[in-house]
């Protein structure tokens, strides 16, 4: 099913082999390449997030006005187009979040087919303690890593969901390690590097257009500064 990609991966990986002479090695530049070509696409997306994130108090504003409207509302076709209408005005497409996610997953099954079946990695070692990358890791040791980094890049990655979903989406890295505790070695440490990636492209896209803008709230003690002096000086009004 997954040939299409599988074969050119395998060509390619075993291109790299004849330089570096460890498959575990190999695994890691073919990553670190794979990674590197999909670098412009994985910036625009962060850049996207970013100002989804920026212009989410808007979004939240223009979702209210419609809240009480059913979701058969002939009416709420109106609220789609507003929403269009903002993105539109700031440049911002809500898809591309997911685009870099996407494009991975079948690099990943197509990673997992070649190292399940290609002969060439039966027995292929890495060094230290994984003594066969077609295996999964005997110590679990990179899946455990896996699951830090993935903790990692899902708490630094923007994102316009409320606290409720980011908690659960911090769920996944615990349910991507029970899957990858069974995995191929060479897998996990594909995907491993990917993430290590990832995190430092998000520092350093973080890094060139600047942190994301603190909305500004006044403190409660303020508002309730502010709300006694109103009251006083409507009392004054009213008595004189």
């Amino acid at each position: 099913m997954f040939a299409f990609l599988s074969v050119p991966l395998l060509s390619a990986l075993n291109w790299v082999h004849g330089f570096v002479g460890n498959y575990g090695w190999s695994i890691i530049v073919l990553t670190v390449i794979i990674n590197a070509a999909m670098f412009p696409l994985r910036h625009k997306s962060n850049v996207s997030m970013r100002k989804m994130q920026a212009i989410q108090p808007q979004v939240k504003a223009i979702q209210d006005r419609y809240a009480k409207l059913k979701m058969t509302d002939p009416a709420r076709q109106k609220m789609n187009t507003e929403m269009m209408e903002l993105y539109r005005q700031k440049g911002v497409n809500p898809a591309s979040g997911c685009v870099p996610m996407l494009l991975q997953f079948p690099v990943l099954l197509a990673f997992y087919s070649m190292l399940s079946q290609s002969i060439e990695l039966r027995g292929a070692e890495f060094g230290l303690w994984i003594m066969d990358l077609s295996q999964p890791d005997p110590y679990y040791v990179i899946p455990v890593l896996m699951a830090v980094t993935m903790f990692w890049q899902t708490k630094i990655t923007p994102t316009t969901a409320d606290p409720a979903q980011q908690r659960v989406m911090l769920i996944m890295p615990l349910l991507f390690t029970v899957f990858f505790l069974q995995a191929p070695s060479g897998l996990v440490i594909y995907w491993f590097v990917s993430n290590l990636w990832a995190i430092g492209q998000q520092y350093f896209t973080s890094w060139l257009i600047g942190p994301a803008p603190a909305l500004a709230v006044r403190p409660p003690a303020e508002r309730r500064t502010k709300s006694v002096g109103a009251s006083r000086t409507s009392d004054a009004e009213k008595r004189s």
